[in-house]
């Protein structure tokens, strides 16, 4: 049998995981929502990941929608992406966690890295959603090439793949890091046997292909003119560099504490309990377990201490780079791989003593059904959010082709924000962090936010941004026409709807 092949026992947990991971993004696929980008990518049939430097995701959407312009196939770019990201964990285990004898344990594990609550962005868009977690999978794909394999195979492979994952999606490189400390995790307490020249190449092809990518494919799709281009800088070699990504990864925690002081009190406790005892169980026992002495032993007590972290910051480690740092919660789509990795060490070395790692992952679980809950609740505050707009979007619609029923205006721009409904209010009161990543349905963008509008218009509108004269007309004129929500006046052959 083939390496990528699967037997009737990897088949029937991949079909376990891929159930549980369908139910983990039903309410994603229920809410059916255009989101962000989708707005403008669903009403001009085009979309722009090209320019982003991420021409292997622009030729998948294309291929599934049949070339362009692009159709709306959705919920399936999410399902697909959620079983290749099964598949390839599955694929993953079966060559590095064979020592997991327990299935149900196995899948608790492997659900961690879809089941990650800070990537709850990048499930939500309608078409990037399997751009992003195709990316995702690749780095179980390269970790899964068995030693077996020739070593220029495993270089080559690694490569390719690696340029894979960069032309789809960046943030997905540091699950690559994190599968690489858990593979130094396997060499030094010997879970499995490891061939040194092929762990070696399989890193260097990884490298490779990064750098290929940035020399090659970003450097040709990037516009050198365009903001995308500032975005995509790294920081220059210098001593001053080394202070900036230290300061990029504090600003990085930071946010992420944040998140999580969100979170409902009991799992901020039983994720603290969880993460704390694993380390302190996996010390005591390796301990008892005797084995090394000395020096050696001292190290395998360091590297149980400090990989849970270092596998934390590998997670965005390679964003921390770029000169510019935008933290929005779709960069933090392999934060899974941080339980993901403690996840291994607590099964590592309870494997014979039960009494142990049954409580303990009872505490796994619980974090898992918490990961449940909140996208549910994210789904159903979305849900009302995205209802409470097109509730909006009818009026505003119907407003603007009445003020232009003689064809006396050719544009439309919006000042102010769209108000929100009370059940979404208390949403975003809740989780601020969470409701900032609701979308914005009226502003002057004509390809996210504007968008939600021409959605509803016909073509003799067209959105503008607002101007400071649009601004004064707003303070001073009479409305055309008003209710409780917005106004309306015109500017020349503009029409300005200004939220209360």
């Amino acid at each position: 049998m083939k390496w990528y092949q699967l037997d009737k026992k990897d088949i029937i947990n991949y079909l376990l995981l891929s159930m549980l991971s369908l139910l983990y993004i039903l309410p994603i696929v229920l809410i059916n929502l255009y989101f962000k980008d989708d707005l403008g990518w669903s009403l001009r049939g085009s979309i722009g990941l090209k320019g982003d430097g991420r021409p292997l995701g622009e030729y998948l959407v294309l291929t599934l929608c049949g070339g362009e312009p692009v159709t709306d196939t959705a919920p399936l770019p999410l399902v697909l992406a959620v079983l290749f990201l099964s598949y390839t964990l599955i694929l993953y285990a079966r060559t590095n966690l064979d020592f997991i004898s327990n299935r149900y344990a196995l899948l608790t594990v492997l659900l961690l890295i879809l089941g990650n609550p800070f990537a709850l962005e990048c499930l939500s868009y309608r078409y990037g959603s399997m751009v992003m977690f195709v990316a995702l999978g690749i780095p179980f794909l390269i970790f899964s090439i068995p030693d077996t394999v020739s070593k220029i195979k495993i270089f080559v492979y690694s490569s390719l793949l690696s340029t894979a994952l960069m032309s789809l999606y960046q943030a997905a490189i540091g699950m690559c890091l994190i599968l690489f400390i858990t593979n130094i995790f396997f060499m030094l307490f010997r879970e499995r046997k490891v061939d040194y020249p092929h762990e070696g190449l399989r890193i260097l092809g990884i490298g490779a292909g990064a750098v290929a990518y940035k020399l090659v494919i970003a450097s040709h799709y990037i516009n050198d003119s365009d903001w995308r281009y500032t975005a995509s800088q790294t920081l220059e070699l210098k001593p001053e560099s080394i202070i900036q990504i230290f300061q990029n990864i504090l600003a990085t925690c930071d946010y992420l504490t944040e998140f999580l002081s969100e979170a409902a009190l009991w799992y901020q406790i039983v994720l603290a309990l969880f993460i704390i005892l694993t380390l302190t169980l996996s010390v005591v026992l390796y301990c008892q377990k005797g084995g090394h002495k000395g020096w050696r032993r001292a190290v395998d007590i360091a590297f149980l201490l400090l990989s849970p972290a270092c596998v934390f910051i590998s997670s965005f480690l390679p964003l921390m780079v770029l000169a510019q740092q935008t933290l929005k919660l779709r960069i933090f789509i392999a934060l899974g791989g941080f339980l993901f990795y403690l996840g291994i060490l607590l099964l590592h070395f309870t494997k014979r003593k039960p009494v142990f790692m049954r409580p303990l992952l009872l505490l796994l679980v619980l974090c898992s059904l918490y990961h449940y809950a909140n996208i549910y609740s994210y789904g159903n505050a979305i849900n009302n959010h995205a209802e409470y707009a097109k509730y909006i979007v009818y009026h505003v619609s119907h407003d603007l082709e009445t003020i232009n029923a003689d064809g006396d205006f050719s544009c439309f721009s919006f000042i102010g924000k769209m108000p929100v409904s009370q059940r979404t209010q208390m949403f975003c009161d809740k989780y601020p962090l969470t409701g900032a990543l609701l979308p914005e349905y009226f502003t002057n963008d004509g390809w996210s936010g504007g968008a939600h509008v021409l959605h509803y218009l016909q073509d003799d509108l067209t959105l503008e941004q607002d101007t400071e004269e649009d601004r004064q007309i707003a303070g001073s004129a009479k409305p055309v026409m008003a209710n409780s929500i917005y106004s309306c006046y015109t500017n020349a052959d503009k029409i300005i709807v200004v939220f209360n």
